[in-house]
């Protein structure tokens, strides 16, 4: 499923080869982004390419609990950080640039939990690495239909 179309958009996440695509075109609109291109910029600069394994196995660590990733996420953003420092501004438009593309390629369990997990990945490295709290960066259930995603837990109660 590699090769997924915006037209085949529908199947849900279920292997590496997904989990790359989502990443490839998430990380195609993220590092050429107007908020965003600043703490990509090394990035861009040493190849994204060279990094998609690592992000693949995070992912599907993340997704599947595939138990692939060793390393250290917030020490790679601490680097980040140190180099641009992030603002809340980045992270809500990460979060924004990941839930649209997960929405535009995958449907289903797995690609609400990569929305959810998102939102919870960020919240955390935002608060250890600026020492503020963001709770808007915070989703317990995706958005449905159109409706606001849910910040409290509280989805369907």
């Amino acid at each position: 499923m590699s090769q997924l179309t915006t037209a085949e958009a529908g199947a849900d996440l279920v292997d590496r080869a997904d989990v790359e695509a989502l990443l490839r075109r998430f990380y195609g609109r993220a590092l050429y982004d107007e908020v965003l291109a600043e703490p990509f910029a090394e990035l861009r600069a040493t190849g994204f390419d060279a990094h998609v394994p690592t992000m693949c196995d995070f992912w599907e660590t993340v997704l599947f609990r595939a138990g692939l990733y060793r390393g250290s996420a917030l020490q790679a953003h601490r680097e980040i950080h140190r180099r641009a420092p992030l603002s809340d501004r980045h992270f809500r438009r990460w979060l924004a640039l990941w839930h649209n593309t997960v929405d535009e390629m995958y449907r289903g369990p797995a690609a609400d939990r990569a929305k959810v997990q998102a939102g919870r990945i960020a919240w955390a490295m935002h608060r250890r690495l600026t020492g503020a709290d963001a709770p808007e960066l915070l989703v317990t259930q995706p958005a449905r239909d159109g409706q606001a995603p849910d910040r409290t837990g509280n989805a369907g109660r």
